[in-house]
């Protein structure tokens, strides 16, 4: 049976998330900063015959991230609350075991498959950094400037992000974005997304073409990872480039899991 959850759920919602909470960081952060209660938020569940919650699907903006304990759960339901909610724009990402049943149901979505990493990092230092960059945390103001550098980037080209959000999150701490500048103008950058109180999402992460091989990403990526374990908080990210595997690899970051993207 799915049904739509409230604060109500907090204590069944939490038993479910926990056990794999790093793999939940999206769900679990985005709980934790927004509640259930959200125009850009919604969050289902799927109880079995004994009224027991086994799965869960999170919306955010346009993006759904599904969790289920196996590969049990009721992928039919979900993928009509999908269809009902998005139609054909449809990104789905999660862990393998869940996000491939939905290959079944949506088979449209096979086209848009991105298999990556995620990964984790309990230990970082500055030591082999570019000690010559400066290192500035984004405010408010900055964002529009950044959200265009990050357009430029190939790999972001196809990305709509909003800026009204982003800077929501800025302002209430559930994100943060690091940056450097060279000859006046943006050169590399990494932010953070569903952060929380035990864990934060590294994403964003690039420098334009015309600076790269200079350390710059790296350093940036160290004092964010240095910042974030200070707090107590565990980094966290996902990559799919090989190449940029071996950098954060060489950061302190392991890998936990494979990570699947639909969009």
């Amino acid at each position: 049976m799915i049904k739509r959850l409230t604060a109500s759920n907090e204590v069944e919602v939490m038993k479910l998330l926990k056990p794999e909470a790093l793999l939940n960081l999206f769900i679990l952060g985005d709980i934790e900063n927004f509640g259930y209660d959200n125009d850009f938020i919604d969050l289902w569940g799927d109880f079995d015959e004994n009224q027991q919650l086994r799965a869960c699907m999170l919306r955010f903006e346009h993006n759904f991230l599904p969790y289920a304990k196996s590969s049990d759960f009721d992928v039919a339901a979900f993928t009509k609350i999908i269809q009902e909610k998005e139609g054909k724009n449809i990104n789905i990402s999660g862990i393998p075991r869940v996000v491939s049943q939905f290959e079944q149901t949506l088979p449209e979505i096979k086209a848009k498959k991105q298999e990556a990493y995620f990964c984790k990092c309990t230990n970082a230092s500055m030591i082999n950094a570019n000690h010559e960059v400066i290192i500035r945390q984004a405010k408010a103001e900055d964002v529009p400037a950044i959200v265009t550098m990050q357009a430029e980037i190939k790999e972001f080209e196809e990305r709509d992000r909003n800026i009204d959000l982003m800077i929501e999150q800025l302002n209430q701490g559930s994100k943060r974005i690091y940056y450097t500048e060279q000859n006046g103008e943006i050169a590399s950058v990494a932010e953070t997304s569903a952060e929380n109180s035990f864990s934060a999402m590294i994403t964003g992460v690039a420098t334009k073409e015309n600076y790269r091989n200079q350390k710059f990403a790296s350093t940036i990526l160290k004092r964010l990872c240095c910042d974030l374990l200070a707090e107590g908080k565990t980094p966290c990210l996902f990559y799919h480039n090989p190449i940029a595997g071996k950098m954060y690899h060489k950061i302190g970051f392991e890998d936990v899991s494979d990570f699947v993207l639909y969009r």
